[in-house]
């Protein structure tokens, strides 16, 4: 890793603490307190923050938006849990801002990289990057759609498919982060500007 400020160091921590997060989350469970919401609602809070910050080294054109963003993602997670909700509940507002607005900030990473048609997306590790962001929070999203807001359970008998769908989606995108890593441990770059042939 060139420096713990550039996108590769983020993107390692963010591989990094999911990691550690899906662990913890287990070990908390079978042996201190059988609710995972605390686990998952401190997750949403560091992922957030650390993935805002990753979208503002990616975006530097809307860093403003971004922190604009953060601020209101901070400011309406304390409202949330002071009025709303308890810590070891689901908080629907974290999980919902932060999934659309990480869908919103890769639609906006995807339309800069329009812009630059002669890069080789498979060789760019931010877009492998962007694109497990991606796909994992549009996931989320519709995870969080279904089972806050819809009555509707996609149920397979009495077997729940939709932790089995957030699940698979987790590996995918640690995965992908991953290869993003290696890719950059190869030489390409971290960042959208420049790609190696």
């Amino acid at each position: 890793m060139r420096s713990w400020k550039s996108t590769s160091g983020i993107v390692f921590l963010i591989l990094l603490f999911s990691l550690l997060a899906d662990n913890f989350n287990y070990f908390f469970i079978r042996a201190i307190y059988p609710n995972s919401f605390i686990i998952g609602n401190s997750w949403y809070i560091v992922n957030y923050v650390i993935t805002a910050f990753l979208f503002k080294e990616i975006l530097k054109k809307h860093s403003r938006l971004i922190i604009g963003l953060l601020g209101l993602f901070i400011l309406g997670t304390i409202v949330s849990f002071i009025f709303f909700y308890e810590f070891t509940e689901s908080n629907v507002f974290i999980r919902l801002f932060s999934n659309a607005s990480f869908i919103a900030f890769s639609l906006l990473v995807y339309f800069e990289l329009l812009k630059s048609p002669s890069l080789q997306l498979t060789k760019l590790p931010l877009f492998w990057v962007v694109t497990s962001l991606f796909i994992y929070n549009s996931l989320l999203l519709l995870q969080g759609i279904f089972n806050n807001y819809l009555i509707f359970d996609l149920k397979i008998s009495t077997f729940n498919l939709i932790p089995i769908i957030k699940l698979i989606g987790n590996i995918v995108k640690n995965f992908i982060l991953f290869y993003a890593l290696a890719l950059i441990d190869k030489g390409y770059p971290d960042s959208l500007t420049t790609n190696k042939s």
